[in-house]
């Protein structure tokens, strides 16, 4: 397979570390974009804040100056977020739109000129399952993923027949540290009982999620082909078929099923 140069947001920790050290032990020229450095990586680290554009069009050059080239850039870069719709803060929903919206936003605008001169590039925006449903405590995250799924869409049509392939990903649980990055927005009395059974059962489910070390061998196989739908999913059966049995069920059924399964009944 050809040696491709990969550049990576969000790579300190989960599963940007994860896929830079593959990447990189698989022979690629790997670049990890994030805030802090880890250890033992086997990648070139490059600090960069993605919710700064004149940072991230810097280490984007730096990654050009030293390759000449990307051929493939995963926006993985993105925090979680619990709370109410009722109580949210706006500082709150901001940090997490900053991240997890605007960093995709911003490596794209400075990458697509790039790929259109050379006539080639993979773009991939990691997405959630989350972004198909509104999900109790978690309807802002789950907004600021269908935010991405609709721009992944929309710039997919803005640069046809470039040679351009551009699609998100949409991941189920992973297991990783997302819990001690994720925001924890304000919960009035109302909720507290709920938010707590739920918050529990989200962070045993992630515990009992994919290794991100079984993602990347699947995430690399994408860099290869031609012709890409719009959305994939990768997670365990139960996840991705909620997708297909929200539209079988139909909203009422389904969300009947989601409050069950979120233990709110």
């Amino acid at each position: 397979m050809d040696k491709k140069v990969v550049v990576i947001t969000g790579s300190s920790s989960g599963i940007g570390k994860t896929l830079a050290n593959y990447f990189a032990v698989k022979g690629h020229v790997v670049y990890g974009l994030s805030r802090s450095k880890c250890e033992n990586q086997d990648f070139v680290h490059i600090s960069t804040d993605v919710t700064d554009f004149e940072n991230v069009y810097r280490s984007i050059q730096q990654v050009l100056d030293e390759s000449e080239r990307i051929d493939v850039l995963i926006n993985n870069a993105g925090i979680g977020m619990l709370g109410t719709i009722e109580d949210v803060k706006k500082e709150d929903f901001d940090k997490l739109l900053n991240v997890n919206v605007y960093g995709v936003i911003y490596t794209m605008q400075v990458v697509l000129p790039l790929m259109r001169k050379q006539g080639s590039g993979h773009i991939v925006n990691i997405s959630s399952i989350a972004s198909n449903h509104g999900l109790p405590f978690r309807g802002c995250y789950s907004a600021s993923k269908s935010a991405v799924d609709r721009i992944t869409e929309s710039v997919r049509l803005e640069n046809q027949n470039t040679g351009i392939e551009i699609f998100s990903l949409s991941l189920g649980d992973i297991k990783t540290s997302i819990a001690e990055s994720r925001i924890y927005s304000t919960v009035s009395p109302y909720y507290k009982e709920s938010y707590l059974k739920l918050q529990h059962a989200i962070d045993e489910e992630v515990g009992k999620g994919l290794a991100p070390e079984q993602i990347a061998p699947k995430i690399e196989k994408f860099i290869y082909k031609k012709n890409l739908k719009s959305h994939y999913t990768i997670g365990k059966p139960v996840q991705k078929y909620s997708i297909t049995l929200k539209r079988i069920l139909g909203q009422r059924y389904f969300e009947k099923l989601v409050a069950r399964y979120s233990r709110l009944d």
